[in-house]
């Protein structure tokens, strides 16, 4: 152990410097190395964005060195390279926006917290690289959950219109039955409930705190009565749109077994 900490001496000297330390100097001495540090970030963050779209994008193999598609990088190599875990590269790579998809049409790094949870940019970005995930197949190791639960939603999306169609089955189905109103008559099945993975998990605390956000934001406790009962209405008519399409789908599905 460190014996200049064993004394004491350090600590000791660390309150001496936070106590000998001043506002107007500070600002003063942080300025510059505050720009040079947000230039070289931006910077360095740049070229980590180039790095992992183009390693992440190639196609082929890091098992066979023999075969033809072997790729001899990989991103994860890269970063190892630099000296650098993978997934700390990812971490600060969210806070970045390359000039070509940023509003100000400078790359950006973004140090503090945004109003806006998710820009058009962000959107954009998102959607090109889960669009890709659908074409080839392959997720980006760089994958974040919110992209993995929603090619998730897409690729149920499109595995129920394929089945919709298949039993002539309308994908947008109206429900006349309070489904709700049975399930809940039955809540041993809703205590009983499981979500699949941790995408599902993170998403479900995403959406529990975006709506506890919102009915924060009413002062008047009568608004707030009517605002959740709004959100409990919307979800049930959700929730009994969703059965019914569970319904109907079971129904035709039994149909097809019977006429078969």
């Amino acid at each position: 152990m460190n014996k200049q900490i064993e004394s004491g001496a350090a600590p000791l000297a660390l309150t001496r410097a936070v106590k000998r330390w001043d506002y107007d100097r500070s600002v003063e001495k942080m300025r510059p190395l505050f720009d040079q540090w947000m230039g070289k970030t931006a910077e360095m963050l740049r070229e980590l964005y180039l790095a992992r779209e183009f390693l992440t994008s190639q196609k082929g193999q890091y098992k066979n060195p023999d075969a033809p598609n072997y790729l001899i990088h990989s991103w994860s190599g890269y970063c190892g390279d630099l000296g650098l875990a993978y997934q700390n590269a990812n971490n600060w790579l969210r806070i970045f926006t390359p000039k070509e998809l940023s509003k100000n049409g400078k790359d950006t790094v973004q140090i503090a917290p945004s109003m806006v949870t998710e820009t058009t940019a962000d959107r954009a970005l998102m959607d090109a690289r889960i669009e890709r995930a659908l074409r080839t197949g392959k997720e980006p190791s760089d994958f974040t959950d919110k992209e993995r639960a929603e090619l998730k939603k897409k690729l149920e999306e499109a595995r129920f219109r394929k089945m919709a169609e298949e039993l002539n089955v309308p994908v947008e189905i109206r429900t006349k039955t309070d489904w709700f109103a049975e399930t809940t008559k039955r809540s041993k099945d809703i205590a009983n409930f499981k979500l699949e993975d941790r995408a599902q998990i993170m998403a479900q605390v995403a959406i529990f705190e975006h709506i506890e956000t919102y009915l924060r934001a009413f002062t008047n406790i009568e608004t707030k009565a009517l605002a959740a009962f709004n959100l409990a209405l919307k979800t049930k008519n959700l929730a009994n749109d969703i059965a019914e399409q569970n319904f109907q789908l079971s129904e035709a599905a039994k149909e097809a077994g019977h006429d078969n």
